[in-house]
């Protein structure tokens, strides 16, 4: 906990929030937490108040099964069919479905292209795949991706691929993405893409060619600044076989009205994007001029670094919660991961770090 990192059952670990680590840790009254990456924008005008109106008008009845003005605004959003728009419980049941969905093909095992989200993992053991790992990112490298860990695939049913990658904070093209796609094809096994970060860098995105193998997880949650609603969506050929794996009503009337609102908002996005970029640009650039700290360039609104073995411990004493990378497989100690927030607040971590080091 103190290192900026929270277990969960099954071998899971996420971001440290704070309510945890308050309970594990004796903390300034005051805490930043880096741990959790959210657009420092907050939401877009208008989502709150949209959830708001849900909950007074729309939660003593139930959801329709379908979500059709939820899945047409998700449609357009992402430019898709939305015939192939299932919306989900954040991004993680989107995860959860495909990889239900695409054990059904040959093959016993799913693979893990580390270091990379924990969740991955279990989405594939709840749907009877054994979960291989295969270290496809190191820092030697400038964690530039490893095509060779796609080679010996006979036995693989599923590949899971994070795009941008978490908790490196580098993509692949969209092309890049599209060249895997078609090895993982190859080999008779398929691809879902985790794009929970892709609305940071939209160029990258493959949500416009799911096929009967390509399957794209795509998260509301951070671009939009609302994780406590759960939002998400599956994109796939096959969302209606993936909805048959699903809870009826898992996206609540709040979650859904707010969804809405926030897809619809496209000043929003350009404004975020724009915004971004600057804010990671300046963070990245101030990472670097601290003595014994490397960091590492990023596409979404995260950055990792590296520094001093309990580094994440001693600036959780200061009230600054980052996101301790030890449990990612492939790192170990000394890597942090932090999000990028507002330009005063970045300014009071790298504050902290210069009197830490």
């Amino acid at each position: 906990m103190a290192e900026g990192w929270a277990d969960h059952t099954g071998g899971r670990h996420h971001g440290a929030h704070g309510s945890l680590v308050s309970r594990a840790l004796t903390l300034p009254e005051h805490t930043l937490d880096f741990s959790q990456n959210v657009n420092p924008l907050g939401p877009p005008d208008g989502v709150l108040e949209a959830a708001c109106r849900a909950v007074n008008q729309e939660t003593r009845g139930y959801p329709a099964l379908d979500y059709p003005e939820l899945r047409e605004a998700l449609a357009q959003y992402l430019e898709v069919d939305s015939e192939t728009v299932l919306p989900t419980n954040g991004g993680a049941e989107a995860l959860f479905l495909a990889a239900r969905v695409a054990s059904e093909n040959r093959g016993r095992e799913a693979l893990v292209l580390e270091p990379t989200f924990s969740e991955y993992a279990t989405a594939a053991r709840t749907s009877g795949l054994e979960p291989v790992r295969r270290i496809s990112r190191r820092p030697g490298d400038g964690f530039a991706f490893d095509f060779g860990v796609l080679d010996g695939l006979d036995d693989v049913a599923v590949v899971f691929l994070c795009n941008p990658n978490n908790p490196t904070g580098n993509a692949l093209s969209r092309d890049e993405v599209m060249g895997i796609a078609s090895r993982v094809r190859e080999a008779g096994a398929a691809l879902v893409v985790d794009e929970a970060f892709a609305d940071f860098t939209p160029a990258v995105s493959v949500a416009q060619e799911v096929n009967d193998w390509l399957y794209v997880a795509r998260s509301l949650t951070k671009f939009f600044a609302i994780p406590g609603l759960r939002l998400g969506c599956l994109i796939s050929a096959h969302a209606v076989r993936a909805q048959s794996f699903q809870p009826s009503w898992s996206v609540n009337a709040p979650a859904t009205a707010a969804g809405v609102a926030a897809v619809r908002d496209l000043a929003f996005a350009d404004r975020s994007l724009s915004v971004m970029k600057h804010l990671r640009r300046t963070l990245y650039r101030s990472l670097n001029t601290l003595p014994g700290i490397e960091a590492y360039p990023g596409a979404a609104n995260f950055l990792l670094a590296r520094g001093p073995e309990g580094l994440a411990r001693r600036l959780a004493g200061r009230g600054i919660l980052v996101r301790g990378c030890e449990p990612f497989r492939g790192l170990g100690p000394g890597f942090f991961r932090v999000a990028v927030r507002g330009e005063e607040e970045n300014g009071l971590l790298i504050s902290a770090l210069r009197e830490e080091l």
